[in-house]
């Protein structure tokens, strides 16, 4: 009898330990949670450049400036695998110092040169940046002049300067002047910097015109004429972008994360956390790209605005267009 009631207990015992292995299996964080809990403490280790969630592989992907940095990095975050992927340091692409261009004999058109109407992809600054120049994304279906906040709303020191401060089309390192001004810096997206709980989405800004504009026209890889963007889409991790800019032209390559989490340093030590950005793989863009409309088959799906030798990041046009007010 007590036999019997041993054998009951050891059933019922084993019946419990499976109802909680099963509710413990069914609240399992997604690995979505589990990046979104994590990447705060990661992004205070120091070297520490992005985090995003492979829902392919099951991975929490840590991207690292130096390979030493891996020592620091967690190899597991609750239950799932973590793997480190070096990038080097993420930058705003303003070019402020020596840079290529991409020189195409023949062309029609020069990406740094002073072009009027204005079209997307060519050279782009502010007068309160004189030595600096990004790209001109794309004059937008409301007429304004769209690109990043660093290149139309920032100084040297990545200040935010006063609204109607001059947009120069080409911008002053590229030999830009008072002369050349097409426009007023006319709303940007603010951006928090030295902070791991910002919550930044755009590096966005838009000028008005006053000089006549080609909507929705970007400068092809001849340098002889235009594609269009119209309407905006999202992409998914694999797809193949385009993009088209002062520096390096035009160029396409595929999204290696559809959502992460980077750093991006505008000075030397002056620092953003940014949210739900896009990764693409280089080769893809340069410094003084930063601007450039992302599209996939003809519709907007972002602007660049800072890099590695590895990686693109784009900034998605959700973000962009809902707190800007335009329509591309």
């Amino acid at each position: 009898m007590w036999g019997e009631k041993v054998k009951n207990v050891i059933i019922l015992l084993a019946i419990s330990v499976l109802f909680i292995s099963l509710a413990s299996g069914a609240s399992q964080p997604s690995i979505k949670e589990v990046k979104e809990k994590h990447e705060n403490k990661l992004f205070d280790i120091d070297g520490v450049s992005g985090v995003s969630a492979d829902e392919v592989n099951n991975e929490i992907v840590v991207y690292i400036e130096k390979p030493e940095v891996s020592r620091k990095v967690p190899k597991v975050l609750d239950g799932y695998s973590v793997k480190h992927v070096v990038t080097g340091r993420i930058k705003a692409l303003q070019a402020t110092t020596a840079t290529e261009t991409l020189i195409i004999p023949a062309a029609t058109y020069s990406r740094t040169s002073a072009q009027r109407p204005v079209f997307g992809g060519i050279s782009l600054g502010n007068a309160r940046f004189p030595n600096s120049a990004g790209t001109l994304g794309l004059v937008t279906s409301n007429n304004y002049v769209l690109s990043n906040a660093h290149i139309l709303a920032m100084d040297s020191n990545a200040n935010f300067v006063p609204i109607g401060t001059a947009a120069w089309q080409p911008g002053g390192y590229d030999g830009g002047s008072s002369s050349n001004s097409i426009g007023t810096l006319y709303r940007y997206i603010p951006i928090r910097f030295y902070s791991f709980f910002a919550n930044n989405y755009a590096d966005a800004a838009i000028a008005t015109l006053t000089v006549s504009g080609n909507k929705g026209s970007i400068l092809n890889a001849t340098n002889n004429g235009f594609y269009t963007i119209s309407g905006s889409t999202t992409v998914s991790t694999g797809d193949t972008v385009r993009k088209s800019g002062r520096s390096s032209g035009v160029t396409s390559n595929t999204v290696y994360s559809q959502s992460a989490s980077v750093r991006v340093y505008y000075t030397s030590f002056k620092w953003a956390i940014f949210r739900d950005q896009i990764l693409v793989n280089q080769p893809f863009i340069q410094a003084g790209d930063s601007g450039s409309s992302v599209d996939k088959d003809g519709k907007f799906v972002g602007l660049v605005f800072a890099g590695s030798d590895t990686i693109g990041v784009v900034s998605k046009a959700q973000y962009i267009t809902s707190r800007l007010g335009i329509t591309v």
